[in-house]
């Protein structure tokens, strides 16, 4: 230590004082550090401190990262996993034996603060029972009154009265929470400290919540270092909105008014001008002054900056985006999303004025309102069919986008294909897409007004006092040309080449075309939207089709005439989805021993994707009916085969329609709305057929 300490003291002179310190560390770190300073690399205090502190670790038994900032610490990544090694007053190195210690304060305050910031905000929305003095207090006068009791000043911020004292009269619970919270630093940190567990590896350890801590390492880090960072945000969050709500003298979001609310007198608030005097004051012409230098500012609103992202897309020269949402999210998928909303809308608004005027779908359940006409169909049971409906055209519309910003088409945002009363020339189309924007955005702004208006005033459109309105004939007409993005050049996806020569599906526009389907019939209909082409053998899948298909064709046909023929020793049930609880046992026995033995046999036992083609057999080829084909040219065999395709697939959907139909009207398939009926009720919830067959359901077991 003598040794390690004199050494220190010639080279760094009067700085010798930190070498005492650390020589205290004890023998075998001194030690440690006189070999490093006889190997010559430790010329100065700075050195010391950086080599005293690896030989303190490796003394503790720690390994230690010296090639890696701040030793190898969580933190030094942003978002995006690159280093960004912040640390600005240069701590890391000034001051390396601090780390742990730092690291442990950066933990407890990022947790503390991210509670604390849920705890500005959640006082708007509810209290936790208490004194009405404290427990009622508004965020900006909650610690006085807390700490200082009833008798606290909001005014002059000073307790008065009997129990002015803090501890001589009576006192808030604020007392009660930091008694709390110096035992919990005492057992925590205080205990950690004096077993020397504040190290850089157990900084901010306490084994709790280590349950939610991944099992894998990296994992475990990326956890670790969203903790950190969230926390890092939350100190700021906190400290800003702690500021903005002394100034402004309001709860969440902490916002200006005419008057800050219960601040007068002393106190931040005092002196802040509201947020209008603010705009007034000399500020906006050092804007504009900076605008004019540089930037190019929007026209639809004249005194913000036009966001670059939005170059290149139809509208740039309104350069509408207020909120800045393009500069931090993908302008792609904000258009996407913009367009559906506003065709959306512009549906709506007619919708809801074509009803107020008078014109209704036929049925006694859709005799309502528009107010009306939202509860009235979750009552009646069409609201989750419509979502049924609605999330199977969500589907295509996701894999739509995704697939063109994942750059396998050259889709723009919004297109789906449709072309009719299109434009030919560019100009046109430009103009068409231009109008539909504009107008899908008025219409976001006037649906929203119209629901608000309606909902305030109890009146259907136009909401004032006008003659008896008169019931349409006929619906209105709604313009089908409607903008769909096509043909511009300039609307190229920013960030990267996207494949402008990318081939589209026929069938599905907004998708790319299947790649597998060469060869097979029906290839010249591109259909494949979930890619399955791309996963399967084609030729199972094919396969699977067409036998699907033909099954469902005669499946239909059956459903149809379940109501209208009974075969002889079967129960007559005009519900074909009731028909297989009511058949025999030994027919349904029968039907599926059949069912079995041709599902087995056709393919000789195999019945795999891996071995049913091993003699390059057609696929859906069983040699049935194959007479028919006899004599005819190839392209009257390929027009029949597609015939079959097409038919079979229609036959799918329409199989489906009709099992959804009887589901719904718990009844037959006509008439198609039955007499007295009154909405679905829950009877499209399905009881399990073992969990029927163990109850007797249909007489099955009578």
């Amino acid at each position: 230590s003598a040794a390690a300490l004199a050494a220190l003291r010639r080279r760094d002179g009067a700085r010798g004082g930190r070498a005492a310190m650390a020589a205290e560390a004890g023998k075998e770190c001194a030690a440690e550090v006189v070999s490093l300073i006889e190997e010559g690399k430790v010329q100065n205090s700075n050195d010391y401190q950086r080599y005293g502190m690896q030989a303190g670790f490796l003394w503790a038994g720690q390994d230690v990262a010296e090639d890696k900032f701040a030793y190898g610490l969580i933190g030094n990544r942003d978002a995006r996993g690159q280093e960004w090694n912040f640390d600005p007053l240069r701590i890391s190195e000034r001051c390396p034996q601090y780390l742990p210690w730092f690291r442990e304060a950066e933990l407890k305050h990022g947790r503390v603060a991210m509670l604390a910031f849920v705890g500005l905000i959640v006082p708007e929305f509810g209290r936790i029972p208490g004194p009405e003095y404290c427990y009622e207090a508004s965020i900006v006068e909650a610690t006085g009154k807390c700490w200082y009791g009833p008798s606290f000043d909001t005014t002059t911020s000073v307790a008065v009265g009997p129990g002015s004292s803090l501890f001589g009269g009576e006192t808030g619970p604020m007392v009660q929470v930091l008694l709390f919270l110096g035992i919990v630093e005492f057992c925590g940190t205080y205990a950690k400290l004096m077993q020397g567990n504040v190290t850089l590896e157990k900084a901010g350890d306490y084994q709790l919540g280590l349950n939610f801590l991944p099992k894998d390492e990296a994992k475990a880090e990326d956890m670790k270092l969203k903790e950190l960072q969230n926390g890092r945000l939350a100190m700021m969050a906190f400290m800003g909105a702690l500021t903005q709500a002394q100034i402004s003298g309001n709860g969440f979001p902490w916002l200006f008014s005419a008057e800050p609310a219960g601040r007068r007198g002393a106190g931040l608030a005092s002196g802040a001008a509201p947020a209008g005097q603010h705009f007034a004051s000399g500020r906006t012409p050092a804007v504009a002054r900076r605008a004019d230098g540089g930037y190019k500012m929007s026209k639809a609103v004249p005194f913000l900056p036009v966001s670059p992202a939005l170059e290149g897309y139809v509208g740039e020269e309104d350069g509408f985006d207020p909120m800045g949402f393009s500069l931090a999210l993908d302008i792609r998928w904000l258009r996407e999303a913009e367009l559906k909303h506003a065709r959306v809308c512009m549906l709506a608004t007619v919708g809801w004025i074509a009803t107020d005027m008078g014109l209704r779908v036929p049925g006694e359940p859709f005799q309502v309102s528009t107010l009306e006409a939202h509860d009235a169909m979750v009552k009646f049971g069409a609201m989750p069919q419509m979502l049924v409906w609605i999330g199977y055209l969500e589907m295509f519309s996701f894999l739509a986008i995704n697939t063109s910003m994942e750059g396998k088409t050259d889709r723009q945002p919004g297109d789906y294909g449709l072309r009719l009363l299109y434009p030919k020339d560019e100009q046109g189309q430009y103009d068409m897409q231009l109008k539909e924007l504009r107008n899908g955005r008025l219409a976001m702004l006037a649906f929203s007004g119209i629901v608000t208006v309606a909902a305030l005033s109890g009146k259907t459109w136009p909401f004032f006092a006008t003659p008896e309105p008169r019931v349409c004939g006929a619906a209105p007409a709604v313009g089908a040309g409607a903008r769909l993005c096509g043909g511009q050049e300039r609307q190229a996806a920013r960030g990267g080449a996207v494949a402008a020569q990318a081939e589209r599906s026929r069938s599905l526009p907004f998708l790319p075309k299947p790649e597998n389907l060469a060869g097979f019939v029906g290839e010249e209909q591109e259909f494949d939207p979930l890619g399955f082409s791309d996963t399967f053998d084609m030729h199972w899948l094919r396969e699977a089709e067409l036998k699907h298909g033909r099954v469902c064709m005669l499946a239909t046909v059956g459903f149809f005439s379940q109501q209208y023929i009974t075969f002889p020793g079967f129960q007559e049930t005009p519900d074909a989805l009731k028909a297989v609880y009511t058949a025999p046992i030994p027919a349904m026995a029968l039907l599926l021993f059949l069912a079995g033995w041709i599902e087995s046999s056709s393919y000789g036992g195999k019945i795999t994707m891996l071995d049913m083609f091993e003699k390059e057999r057609t696929p859906g080829d069983f040699n049935f009916g194959a007479g028919f084909l006899r004599g005819k040219s190839d392209k009257e065999v390929y027009d029949m085969k597609l015939k079959e395709l097409n038919n079979g697939r229609l036959a799918m959907l329409g199989f489906s329609g009709m099992v959804h139909h009887n589901l719904v009207v718990n009844g037959p398939l006509f008439p198609l709305f039955p007499e007295g009926w009154a909405g679905p009720q829950g009877s499209w919830k399905v009881t399990g057929f073992t969990e029927s067959f163990a109850a007797g359901a249909g007489g099955i077991l009578k």
